[in-house]
């Protein structure tokens, strides 16, 4: 079970708010009878110049807390002059997340005078899209090759970080003929880091994007020469089907002369055996009588 929280603890603070935190601590803790190490506790865990600063309550009561709520210190000129974006959205087209570029989105408008060289009219036939994908894959290629280019020109690069508390300073005025201090709040460097590092990560990154593109553009070309050689396959082949054809053509040009041929051959039987029917049949006799003697001449 929790300890209970000390009354004191709250009435320290109070007379530390009511000294606007000019009390020590040691006068704290004769007054409340309290070790100066616990005072010096509580001022720590409380944050009582904080909540001095801003005007709020400590932790002890329940309306408020002393928890950091958010948001730049107060009168801080961080924002001066910042107008902000309109449309609360960067604009269209924007390569504010590019990084690589291997999956960039390429728009025709953004394209330069080389990269437009290289890219044509769009097709549905395979070949056209494949070559078309050829061409968007050598721009991509191009643009890498441009940003390593550039990564390396600017190798090293330089990072300084500040870190700004609000602290109040004493400025020296005069007045009346009087030299008189007054109090301001104002941002002050509490914390000032530079690094320098080198952009060999980034380098690496866009080199590693690059194979990655190469070897699909490889794939790519590989693929237009297959679909390349499979179509002079189809050529080929409707050559040969076309040939087939002339030789049927012919082979049944062939035939039917063939059954015209036999069909006069029938015919013509077919009247020497009518003629037959009506004169009878020639004896061997009347064929020899018929025969007239050949005479030979020495």
């Amino acid at each position: 079970m929790a300890r209970k929280r000390d009354p004191r603890r709250d009435e320290a603070f109070k007379l530390f708010e009511e000294s606007n935190g000019t009390i020590t601590n040691r006068e704290i803790s004769v007054k409340l009878s309290v070790p100066e190490k616990t005072i010096s506790a509580w001022k720590s865990r409380d944050k009582w110049n904080e909540v001095l600063q801003k005007d709020e309550c400590s932790t002890s009561n329940n309306h408020c807390s002393t928890a950091n709520k958010g948001g730049a210190p107060i009168g801080n000129q961080n924002a001066m002059g910042n107008k902000g974006n309109s449309s609360a959205s960067p604009p269209s087209g924007n390569k504010n997340a590019l990084k690589t570029g291997e999956y960039e989105t390429i728009f025709f408008d953004t394209l330069s005078d080389d990269e437009k060289d290289i890219y044509s009219s769009l097709d549905d036939d395979p070949s056209c899209v494949l070559s078309e994908e050829i061409r968007l894959l050598k721009i991509r290629q191009l643009r890498m090759m441009k940003r390593i280019k550039k990564a390396e020109e600017g190798l090293n690069e330089e990072e300084v970080e500040r870190l700004q508390q609000l602290r109040k300073i004493k400025t020296p005025i005069e007045k009346d003929g009087k030299k008189l201090e007054i109090k301001r709040e104002a941002m002050q460097d509490i914390q000032v880091s530079r690094k320098v590092y080198r952009k060999i990560d980034d380098i690496l990154s866009i080199e590693d994007s690059l194979t990655r593109i190469s070897n699909q553009l490889t794939k790519s070309i590989k693929q237009l020469n297959e679909l390349s050689l499979l179509g002079g396959k189809v050529v080929l082949m409707e050559e040969q089907k076309r040939k087939i054809a002339f030789e049927a053509d012919i082979l049944e040009h062939k035939v039917s002369k063939l059954i015209l041929k036999q069909g006069e051959q029938n015919k013509v039987q077919g009247l020497i055996d009518i003629g037959q029917s009506l004169i009878g049949p020639i004896k061997k006799e009347e064929e020899s009588d018929t025969d007239e003697p050949v005479e030979t001449i020495d």
